[in-house]
């Protein structure tokens, strides 16, 4: 599937022009342009770069080229991309469903299964240590913390990236009430991009965990599914999760339960000792 907002069209440029400037056929006529008719002939880069084989004075200019041509309709500035090229970005397959325009322009609402009112998507897998892994029929996958955890943790003050590409288990450490929490999705892929935006903006990764907070992008391996839970073993297990984090944060603290749900930010309200019991007991890498 490619993006709604992913649009083409035929251009036509000067192949002997020292810039090449693409210009739309529907724009074309638009403008006074010699290179169509027999008035190519006066053009001065056509008389620099003359070809013994010209076509006379009828045009169209034989340095007129035209090509297909697919550009994004919500982008501010329009950039052309050969059709060939396109096909190999994200706008030509489904991981445009994670990018910025993508989500600023269409606002995406999918119905999201919820889990005692922790949204989770029921069409991704999920880790034991609760990160999220969406794996496409085209071989390439996004990764990111699920629902649970961004509630835990709260607001993001930092976010760094271990690798940024490669083959590795894919890794960030997130900053959050002075403590660094390193979280690693247990199966290895080959990245190849994280979302720097978050850098700038990490409140988006507990805001939105399951859209523009994704952390990582790459392509599935063999293993890279293995031990991820889907549907209603999920499900169930994320039941599970909520029982024991609400007896671990009562024996801890008694801070856990606000009307029988996780409390957002809940381990804000740890000692660093207790937060990092919370962490090893249910984020670290299993």
């Amino acid at each position: 599937m490619t993006c709604p907002f992913l649009k083409e069209t035929q251009v036509k440029y000067c192949r002997s022009a020292a810039v090449r400037k693409l210009i739309p056929l529907a724009q074309a006529g638009r403008a006074k342009e010699k290179c169509s008719s027999g008035e190519f002939t006066a053009c001065p880069v056509y008389q620099q770069q003359r070809e013994a084989d010209a076509r006379g004075d009828f045009g169209p200019c034989p340095y007129l080229h035209e090509s297909l041509m697919q550009y994004c309709a919500a982008a501010a500035t329009t950039k052309f991309v050969p059709y060939s090229e396109s096909l190999l970005s994200r706008c030509g397959n489904d991981s445009y469903r994670y990018c910025e325009l993508y989500l600023a322009m269409a606002h995406p609402n999918l119905p999201v299964e919820e889990v005692d009112s922790i949204p989770m998507p029921s069409w991704l897998q999920y880790s034991a240590n609760h990160m999220w892994l969406d794996a496409t029929d085209d071989g390439l996958c996004h990764a990111g913390i699920d629902a649970f955890l961004a509630r835990a943790l709260g607001p993001v003050d930092r976010i760094s990236y271990v690798w940024q590409t490669g083959h590795h288990r894919p890794t960030a450490v997130l900053t959050a009430a002075g403590i660094d929490w390193e979280v690693v999705f247990p199966n290895a892929f080959q990245i190849t991009r994280c979302n720097l935006y978050l850098r700038a903006t990490p409140g988006r990764l507990t805001a939105e965990p399951y859209s523009a907070g994704w952390l990582f992008e790459g392509k599935v391996e063999p293993g890279t599914e293995a031990n991820l839970l889907l549907g209603d073993a999920a499900r169930q297990w994320m039941e599970e999760e909520h029982r024991r984090i609400n007896d671990f944060l009562q024996q801890q603290c008694g801070c856990a339960a606000d009307g029988g749900t996780l409390a957002a930010g809940c381990a804000r309200h740890l000692d660093r000792e207790q937060m990092l019991a919370l962490f090893h007991e249910f984020f670290s890498r299993k």
